[in-house]
């Protein structure tokens, strides 16, 4: 039998390569709770890589786009009962999907999430796990490995902010000095490799309990999760802060800033809330704020976050409070951060209008796979100290990346280099050439 299977080993090489050409060999890192391709699938099965467009159940097929810039396609690939992981097919997301040949068609056998690496020795946990932690009241360190700012407009429940910049000044005072205690990371998403350098760092420290939520902040809030504000972005963000009591209790003593807006009330007074503003909501009860967030969110808002331990947090933490009339009306509007560019100048560049500017991309180079905007210098954050001399000095650089996290990044670094360099804070979502950006 061995005998066998060994005579038809050259036959099995020649018609993967026959099916896939002379690509280039890619591991994977290995999730024990994660659909996993075995050894022979990743020998021999084809494979697609890229973010998805749509996943349909009725006609049980997959839209993929693989390839990068001008190269970049469409591939529409079946499923059926036998397929594994194909929830992992979500709209928006980069998956990897091995797959096979049947009558001309591409017939999925194994789905994947496209994730960041997970350093030797690291773990992975999911949503589910990492709530059942913060629910048990669990002693552990979460750390949010986005910049601080990032961590201060919304961050999961109890997250400290160690960026990988901060790292060496925050360590010793924020993480805990028992190296086998449980460290977990997170940031902006399966794409963002900010947290997974956190727990490169952590392991070279001599951790040695680490895990990375990979998901992050993005999948945290997709599972229905509250996220939490800090006491500086209440007090001086560029917020709506949403006062959800009766009208008797917010005269009687409420946080300063506040719009007295009765959760008997929210569904009359939505339409007033402005959908881009980032809103802040407090309540005296954790079931007012809750239903909040889910009726606002089913609205379309998306940058909800909440007072961590509503008004008696706030008082006990000795937040600012007023008394006295309250206020209904809402009276917001949007402020750039420093060194942010507005979508409107960004996107004169992006079409050439504005000669003197560039367009720098600092995402990976797998989340660039799939496409970006047309004539822009993909630089990934990593290397752009070691890459200066592809970026023009004698022009405005304006750097995007999926979110705006590292494009802040990148953009400080590129200052400190004598470059005029600016930010775009939005969500970027490419297919090709075609990219939509939501600020």
């Amino acid at each position: 039998m061995m005998k066998i299977i060994i005579q038809w080993i050259p036959f099995f090489i020649m018609a993967s390569f026959l099916m896939t050409g002379c690509s280039k060999k890619t591991s994977f890192p290995t999730v024990a709770t994660e659909p996993v391709a075995s050894q022979a699938e990743k020998l021999y099965s084809p494979v697609y890589k890229g973010k998805v467009l749509e996943k349909s159940n009725k006609t049980k097929s997959i839209s993929i786009v693989v390839g990068m810039g001008k190269e970049a396609r469409t591939v529409i690939v079946k499923f059926d009962d036998k397929t594994t992981g194909v929830e992992h097919a979500s709209k928006g997301h980069a998956s990897i999907i091995f797959y096979e040949m049947r009558d001309g068609q591409p017939w999925a056998t194994v789905v994947q999430p496209k994730l960041a690496k997970l350093p030797k020795g690291v773990t992975e946990i999911k949503t589910d796990e990492l709530k059942a932690l913060i629910d048990a009241k669990t002693d552990f360190t979460l750390v949010d490995a986005r910049p601080e700012k990032r961590w201060a407009i919304s961050h999961i429940p109890g997250a400290v902010s160690i960026g990988t910049r901060a790292y060496k000044k925050k360590a010793g005072e924020l993480l805990p000095k028992d190296k086998s205690a449980l460290v977990i990371t997170y940031c902006g998403g399966s794409t963002c490799s900010m947290s997974t350098r956190i727990a490169g760092l952590l392991k070279k420290d001599g951790y040695k309990n680490i895990n990375v939520y990979i998901g992050g902040h993005p999948a945290w809030i997709k599972a229905g999760n509250s996220v939490y504000t800090s006491k500086g972005n209440i007090e001086k963000g560029n917020i709506v802060l949403i006062d959800l009591r009766s009208k008797t209790k917010s005269e009687a003593g409420r946080i300063a800033r506040s719009v007295s807006i009765p959760y008997d009330s929210l569904e009359d007074r939505i339409d007033d809330i402005p959908k881009k503003a980032p809103v802040v909501l407090y309540s005296d009860n954790t079931k007012d704020t809750t239903d909040a967030i889910k009726d606002l969110r089913e609205e379309g808002y998306k940058k909800l976050a909440l007072v961590s331990g509503n008004y008696g947090g706030w008082v006990k933490a000795g937040g600012k409070t007023v008394t006295g009339p309250v206020t209904t009306e809402i009276n917001w509007v949007r402020k750039l951060e420093k060194g942010a560019i507005r979508k409107a100048d960004f996107m004169e560049a992006v079409s050439g209008a504005d000669a003197g500017a560039v367009i720098l991309d600092v995402r990976t180079t797998d989340e660039a796979s799939v496409g970006g905007f047309r004539g822009a210098i993909l630089v990934p954050l990593g290397q752009i100290g070691s890459r200066l001399a592809e970026i023009p000095k004698n022009k405005k650089v304006y750097v995007h990346c999926t979110t705006g996290a590292r494009a802040d990044m990148a953009a400080q670094e590129l200052i400190k280099n004598g470059y005029k360099a600016f930010f775009l804070v939005a969500n970027v979502v490419c297919e090709g050439n075609d990219c939509e950006v939501e600020d």
